[in-house]
């Protein structure tokens, strides 16, 4: 679990520093005040810089508009990940990049490195030039590249030839080696121990997952345990619902109205048909995609942005105590942000049944700087009973 975390010289955070979290973790701020931010810093940290993580995240954010001119030029290349560093531009040379640790451990460093091509044995090998031959007029760099170091290693992220597409294109890779985790069967597999050898983790955006993302994850869970979890949430909002399930559509009706290859089904009660489940509100797509991606998170990490959306002010409570007690059954550390004062008193009223298990982080922007303003249960409770500002 993420005990404390620091981030630097990412997105807007010079310097961005948490001493204190827990299994699940509330974090607000006005707009721009770095919310967002944080639960990315996070998502690339927990995933080793995924180059699916990577593409997600540009992509959400329209971040893939560039400049026509893109080619190297006085030690800065126009590039799409360019957005992950503070001032919108890829660091040249010699320069620090940005930095995500955990207790001042595990730290990895985002920076550019700069390679070339050499003959060896009848082959071209590709060897990372060290710091003095850069500086050097006589060596010229074959090959730019985005690179994250470890400790004693640095592994390649992303050329720095490259655009979106080439990134789509290794995410897209990615997927499909990883695929097999969300097919059905897999689960006898061990799926929740160490079978697979690649980091869990699940991004929950504003606007929640896809309908196709839904239906894996949903194939991964079905018939386990784990499926009446995701029922027992449901059940939040509807107390007689039967049933869950993932319809193929029609291909002329996918055709007509752009729908998604699958569909969810619910059926409330016995004596009900199957309807579609977002024909029962927002309130239920939410809490399909918050505690279906909990389940799939188990002994990884979930991260939820702004996680009131859909929710009716008094459901909230009783979504915050589900998340709780699966947060701490399937071992989840959970990040979640929120602009509602309504989701921290709910948060707020869970916590205090649950005193070691969260945690509630402020930020604060000042022209550059980002504050951080972490609270305890008393302190939280105390500025809301006082109606004391604490969003």
């Amino acid at each position: 679990m993420i005990s404390s975390f620091q981030a630097e010289n990412f997105r807007l955070f010079d310097k961005l520093e948490i001493n204190r979290l827990n299994r699940v973790n509330l974090i607000v701020g006005k707009n721009n005040a770095g919310k967002t931010a944080l639960l990315e810093a996070l998502l690339l940290f927990s995933s080793k810089m995924s180059c699916n993580v990577l593409f997600q995240i540009l992509e959400s954010r329209q971040e893939y508009w560039m400049p026509e001119q893109t080619h190297f030029a006085g030690q800065q290349l126009i590039n799409p990940l360019g957005h992950l560093f503070k001032g919108h531009r890829i660091p040249a040379l010699g320069e620090e990049g940005f930095k995500l640790s955990s207790n001042n451990r595990d730290a990895i460093h985002i920076r550019t490195g700069a390679y070339i091509l050499e003959e060896s044995e009848n082959r071209r090998v590709r060897r990372r030039l060290k710091p003095e031959e850069i500086e050097r007029s006589d060596v010229l760099p074959d090959e730019l590249y985005l690179i994250s170091e470890s400790d004693e290693s640095a592994s390649i992220v992303m050329s720095l030839e490259d655009d979106l597409a080439d990134l789509k294109r290794s995410a897209n890779r990615w997927k499909r080696n990883n695929r097999r985790s969300a097919m059905p069967g897999l689960q006898q597999l061990d799926l929740f121990g160490d079978f697979f050898d690649f980091p869990r983790y699940q991004f929950v955006s504003a606007r929640g997952i896809s309908d196709r993302e839904s239906s894996d994850l949903w194939d991964g869970i079905s018939l386990t345990d784990l499926e009446n979890e995701v029922l027992k949430g449901l059940r939040i909002i509807e107390p007689e619902l039967l049933g869950l399930t993932f319809v193929k559509i029609d291909s002329g009706v996918k055709r007509s109205y752009q729908a998604a290859g699958r569909i969810p089904l619910v059926r409330q009660n016995k004596n009900s048909i199957p309807v579609p489940l977002k024909s029962l509100g927002d309130g239920m797509t939410r809490i399909l995609h918050t505690v279906l991606s909990l389940v799939w998170a188990t002994k990884g990490i979930l991260l939820i942005d702004e996680f009131e959306n859909g929710l009716h002010w008094e459901i909230q409570e009783k979504a915050w105590r589900v998340v709780f007690e699966l947060a701490e059954k399937l071992n989840v550390q959970v990040f979640a942000t929120t602009h509602s004062r309504d989701c921290v008193g709910s948060f707020s009223k869970v916590w205090q049944e649950n005193p070691n298990k969260g945690a509630f982080i402020r930020l604060t922007k000042d022209h550059d700087k980002t504050t951080v303003t972490e609270y305890d249960t008393e302190l939280l409770a105390d500025s809301l009973e006082m109606n004391t500002e604490v969003r």
